[in-house]
Formats: C-alpha cells, structure tokens, sequence
C-alpha cells in the first residue's frame, strides 16, 4: 500500500496559541468549513479574515476581539460641546 499525503487543518488560538483539543487530542479538519462547524456552539471564534480566538475570558484576548471592532460613532450636534470641550463645525 503507497504512501498518501493528506493536508489537514488544525485551529489554534491567535492569542494564546493554544491548540483546539477536543477530547484531550488536537482535532484535524478537513477544510476551513468543518472546522467552524465543529467549533460552532463552543466559545472559540473565527472571523471572516481567518483570526481565530479561544474561549478564554482573559484581557489579552477581550483586547483582541475589541481590536476588530469599527470605532464607536461620535454623535454632535452643530454648536454642541463635545467631551473634549471643542465645537461642532
């Protein structure tokens, strides 16, 4: 019997590097897909650019998911203060 190559894909948190393991073993997947279904439901993230984020409730990671939010909207209306004292145009 020959010798087959096969590419795999493992998931492995941005943050802290740590290895998707379910029980207790480094999962492999077969494609990008299987491995979102399998962490679906889990607490681990994966995001549309492929950034991968466990379900660690830490500061280094919460930093990291906020990183990927867009900026909150500044809301002023014309001649209003804003917090930093200056005018709206």
């Amino acid at each position: 019997m020959p010798i087959k190559t096969h590419t795999c894909i493992t998931v492995a948190c941005d943050v802290c590097k740590y290895k998707f393991d379910e029980d207790e073993y480094t999962a492999h997947f077969a494609d990008l897909d299987e491995a979102r279904k399998a962490l679906s439901g889990t607490g681990w993230t994966i995001t549309a650019d492929r950034k991968i984020f466990c379900a660690s409730d830490d500061i280094d990671h919460q930093a990291a998911l906020d990183a990927l939010m867009p900026p909150e909207p500044v809301t002023q209306i014309p001649g209003q203060l804003g917090f930093d004292g200056t005018e709206a145009p």
